[in-house]
C-alpha cells in the first residue's frame, strides 16, 4: 500500500470487483460460475485483490477482456462472513482493495457462489 494515497472507507453498499480467468477450468465451472479457486488466496497473498467499483471503470478493472470476466460481491456480504474489506490503493490503481481474514474452504465456496457476473464486455 502506498502511504501517499488517501484511503477511503469501504461502505456496506459498495460492490467489490474481482476479475476471474474465464478460459481456465480451475477458475470457471462449465456453467460459467466461478469456482472457489477464483476466491482463494494464493501463496504469499495478504488478501483477496479486488477493486472498489465506484472508484474505477470496468475497462480498468478487467485489464484484459480476452482472458478475464468481472464478478462482484457486496461489501456487506464479505463482512457478514467475518472478513475485512480494506482500501489498499496502488500507484497505478487507486480503486484497489483487499479482502482479508480467514479464507477457509467453506468461505471461498460461499464467496464464489455469491459472486455475480457483470455483463462486461
Amino acid at each position: 500500500m502506498s502511504e501517499s494515497l488517501p484511503q477511503i472507507t469501504i461502505e456496506d453498499n459498495d460492490r467489490l470487483l474481482r476479475r476471474v480467468l474465464f478460459l481456465h477450468p480451475d477458475f470457471i465451472k462449465p456453467d460459467g460460475t466461478p469456482s472457489s479457486s477464483s476466491f482463494s488466496l494464493k501463496t504469499g497473498e495478504k488478501g483477496l485483490s479486488v477493486d472498489i467499483e465506484r472508484l474505477t471503470t470496468y475497462d480498468r478493472s478487467i485489464l484484459d477482456k480476452s482472458r478475464f470476466r468481472l464478478y462482484f460481491l457486496k461489501a456487506s456480504f464479505t463482512t457478514q462472513l467475518g472478513l475485512t474489506n480494506q482500501h489498499d490503493p496502488l500507484p497505478d490503481n487507486y480503486a484497489h482493495a483487499l479482502i482479508t481474514g480467514n479464507f477457509s474452504r467453506s468461505i471461498c465456496r460461499l464467496l464464489a457462489s455469491s459472486a455475480k457476473r457483470i455483463n462486461f464486455p
